[in-house]
């Protein structure tokens, strides 16, 4: 009898937990934390798809993001926003045609990476920066020359 009440309490206990780890992890994180938004073009279209990213330009900022460029347009809700600081930014996207297997390639062998149609100035040696404010509004436009 003291075997089946031992499991019951386990059971009671570890459903308890499980419920106050998923309760905590939709909390906020107590940064201040900001939306982020704008539009990315290239060449004066907007830019069909791509991703977006904001990292930290000064030591100690707590927040990175990210987003995707959907018809030139990019979000990022203050839930998972940016603190107020300076950041580089970068823009990246593989072209949507993949590159074909060589023939000397086994089967199961991995593609080669699609190549990077936008400019590393962008990217890997970006240029492009953005300083988030308490004040807002934080929308930021990014003009990119692919030509």
């Amino acid at each position: 009898m003291t075997r089946p009440r031992r499991a019951s309490r386990v059971s009671i206990w570890l459903s308890l937990v499980t419920a106050t780890v998923i309760a905590g992890c939709g909390e906020s994180d107590e940064l201040p934390r900001h939306s982020i938004s704008g539009e990315v073009k290239a060449d004066g279209a907007p830019l069909k798809s791509a991703m977006i990213q904001f990292m930290p330009a000064e030591p100690g900022l707590a927040t990175a993001g990210a987003a995707a460029i959907t018809d030139g347009r990019y979000k990022i809700p203050s839930s998972e926003g940016l603190v107020p600081g300076a950041y580089t930014v970068s823009v990246t996207s593989s072209s949507a045609a993949t590159t074909a297997p060589a023939s000397s390639s086994m089967p199961g062998d991995p593609l080669p990476p699609a190549k990077e149609s936008i400019p590393s100035t962008y990217n890997t040696k970006t240029t492009l920066t953005a300083k988030v404010t308490p004040e807002g509004p934080n929308t930021f436009n990014f003009e990119l020359k692919l030509k």
